[in-house]
């Protein structure tokens, strides 16, 4: 119940949040990719762990399936226009049987020294539930995360996902997770 709660009012303020960003956006993104290469070169990479935990279905009309996830992000390379992307890989799987394994794409844009918003987008295959029916096993997956980074370099954060097969298949009911994320850095220096 208290974990209902909490991430009933985490979504609320993350909602509020969100869509307060969206309003800014385009200048906002105009800004950080005039300053992405100058700021990125003053952080150090490292490979992650990334441990989620969370709600699916938090638009639908379900239960309160609860959401767990383990993430490993890569260092990023340089995509198109030297804009690093990090490749991610992950798995995830929910108290109702649900499950998604994936691999997507992301950007760490830094807000400031300690906050990251991180933007993503991937594919992977998910298997339903009884309550969970997305229409299609392949999915993709976009999503923001907002995450705030510690001096010892881990980070915790609040991330909003939508999966969606695209409209590959007939249906395509799409479901929404918010969940709290911790992303611990594995330093091989």
């Amino acid at each position: 119940m208290v974990l209902q709660v909490t991430i009933i009012i985490f979504s609320l303020i993350f909602l509020r949040l969100l869509l307060n960003a969206i309003r800014l956006a385009r200048l906002v993104i105009f800004v950080l990719l005039l300053n992405t290469p100058v700021i990125a070169g003053e952080y150090q990479e490292y490979e992650m762990v990334n441990i989620t935990a969370g709600q699916v279905g938090i638009l639908d009309d379900l239960d309160g399936p609860q959401r767990y996830g383990l993430e490993y992000r890569f260092k990023s390379f340089a995509g198109p226009w030297n804009f690093r992307l990090i490749p991610a890989v992950g798995a995830a799987i929910s108290n109702n049987g649900a499950s998604f394994v994936y691999t997507d794409l992301r950007h760490d844009f830094y807000l400031s020294r300690r906050w990251i918003l991180i933007p993503s987008f991937g594919v992977g295959v998910f298997n339903d539930s009884s309550e969970i029916e997305l229409g299609s096993s392949l999915e993709f997956r976009s999503g923001v995360e907002l995450a705030y980074q510690f001096r010892n370099k881990i980070r915790a954060g609040i991330a909003l996902f939508h999966l969606s097969n695209g409209g590959i298949s007939s249906e395509n009911p799409g479901t929404e997770a918010l969940v709290l994320s911790v992303c611990i850095p594995i330093m091989n220096d």
